[in-house]
């Protein structure tokens, strides 16, 4: 295989996908008129190999671009812009710009927005968890592209952490509902496939009240987008059961919104019959009737921790790899003790 810059050329994707360096170009610039299946194979062989158009690579070597990128799930939710803000503000101080771009929870969509950002000459990457294809990473180690997990504090071989222990963050939300004397739990989870912060958060709640001898098999766990009416179905399901809970956690305050609205609407009083704990402290937390007991999430230090150990010197970088930051339960009037 013919190597630049360690990383392969255009003539190897058209190997791999035995096809033209002509129709290879065409379909990495989104020409519309490639066979399908052909489509398929460039995509699949460029993904195998780590491809990058070359011409980044060259920018890279001759010049500093002052150029981050940051794939977030959504910016639909404030609690990713709020950590985006962070990041911007602290970059910006030192002239350094921020491209934004946004996988919808996908990791193969993810990978690609990779690619795109490292042809735009990105010099270091802020992802969000630690979930993520293979692929990606390599791609971005072998291009020397620093990269940053938010939202996680587990740190892997390469690469650094800034955020928080979400299954610490379940185990709080359980230890709290416990304090309050309850003993029927359900839990109303984000969607758990390829995305590590919602299943800590699952299995720190689940661990916890099975150290306290409530067997997880009796509490009964949902998943749902996070989306006001996933909530509001979810908990549906939830007090549809033959026992019911008495405490809820949610694995977002969107959801635990979506609940608590369903609640209203089937006449069951929050928190008299069923408490509820959301995670974020959104501003919607304090609209809701009643307010949102939450886990605070640190999002706006996340993201000036992310752009302090991207601005940092290489040894510097040794000290600042991993760091947790804590979270906070903020109670509100969404939670009360168990009636007897």
């Amino acid at each position: 295989m013919d190597l630049e810059d360690g990383g392969a050329k255009l003539i190897d994707v058209a190997r791999l996908a035995n096809c033209s360096p002509a129709t290879v170009s065409r379909v990495l610039n989104g020409n519309p008129n490639v066979n399908e299946a052909v489509r398929d194979r460039v995509v699949r062989a460029a993904r195998e190999l780590g491809y990058v158009p070359n011409g980044s690579a060259r920018a890279l070597r001759s010049t500093r671009t002052r150029l981050v990128g940051a794939i977030i799930p959504t910016l639909d939710h404030a609690i990713y812009a709020t950590m985006v803000d962070g990041l911007q503000a602290r970059l910006s101080e030192k002239d350094v710009s921020l491209i934004i771009n946004t996988s919808g929870y996908d990791i193969d969509l993810e990978y690609e927005q990779a690619r795109l950002l490292v042809e735009r000459g990105v010099e270091s990457v802020v992802l969000v968890g630690s979930t993520h294809l293979p692929t990606t990473l390599a791609m971005l180690e072998q291009k020397r592209i620093e990269y940053v997990y938010t939202y996680t504090s587990k740190a892997m071989e390469s690469g650094a952490a800034v955020g928080f222990d979400n299954e610490k963050a379940g185990r709080t939300a359980a230890r709290y509902l416990l304090d309050l004397g309850h003993s029927q739990f359900g839990m109303i989870a984000g969607i758990t496939r390829d995305n590590d912060r919602a299943a800590g958060r699952r299995d720190g709640f689940l661990n916890e009240l099975e150290r306290s001898g409530i067997d997880h098999t009796r509490v009964r766990v949902v998943e749902g987008a996070y989306r006001l009416d996933d909530g509001r179905r979810c908990m549906q399901r939830l007090m549809e059961e033959e026992r019911r809970p008495t405490a809820v956690f949610c694995g977002s305050d969107i959801l635990a919104a979506g609940a608590i609205k369903y609640s209203h609407a089937a006449g069951i009083a929050v928190p008299g019959e069923v408490s509820i704990v959301g995670f974020d402290n959104l501003e919607i937390a304090e609209l809701t009737s009643p307010e949102l007991t939450t886990l605070e999430v640190p999002a706006r230090d996340m993201g000036r921790i992310a752009a302090d150990y991207i601005l940092a010197s290489p040894s510097q970088r040794l000290h600042l790899r991993q760091r947790e930051l804590a979270i906070r339960l903020i109670v509100r009037e969404s939670t009360a003790p168990v009636r007897r």
